[in-house]
């Protein structure tokens, strides 16, 4: 086993000997497989992955909220980072704040570049409406995918392993 991986699982079952909770222990190990097996990927490059970004307690690091079951994410398109990239770098060249998406609730199209230039954090253009920061779009339209209804478009699985739910590029017809 790979020394950087051996240290995520070590770390992992370090924060595991300290509570002793094997009910835990076992769902983090079963999820990180089917992460892996969704992903192409090891369980322990999961694991080493999903340790390197917790800064946190692993009991509260590691739970649905944080990693969904792929399984339960039927009927949503899903796409690992780098094929994210590449489909938006087809889609509006290179530079992300050209990029477009659209409000899966109010249909509006926004780019990067307006969160950008408003002083809007440039994340939030994957996944929120332009109009909660009076960008655009219509006025009573707070839409952002990390609500309680969990529409948006892809799940963008992140370098880490991840997912986060990203609404869909303006332009999927363009493909």
């Amino acid at each position: 086993m790979d020394n950087s991986i051996k240290k995520g699982y070590d770390s992992l079952m370090d924060a595991h000997a300290k509570s002793k909770n094997d009910e835990k222990l076992q769902w983090v190990l079963n999820m990180a497989q089917k992460y892996a097996d969704w992903c192409g990927t090891t369980r322990d490059a999961v694991l080493e992955a999903w340790e390197k970004s917790r800064s946190y307690s692993w009991e509260n690091f590691y739970q649905p909220c944080n990693q969904p079951d792929p399984e339960k994410m039927q009927g949503t398109p899903v796409m690992l980072y780098a094929d994210w990239r590449a489909k938006g770098t087809r889609l509006y060249g290179p530079d992300m704040t050209d990029w477009k998406f659209k409000c899966p609730s109010c249909g509006h199209v926004h780019s990067v570049r307006e969160f950008k230039d408003a002083g809007v954090d440039e994340e939030l253009a994957f996944t929120c409406c332009s109009s909660r920061f009076g960008l655009g779009g219509r006025p009573d339209c707070k839409w952002t995918t990390g609500g309680l209804f969990r529409i948006g478009g892809v799940y963008v699985v992140r370098p880490d392993f991840v997912p986060v739910l990203a609404f869909d590029f303006a332009d999927e017809e363009k493909q």
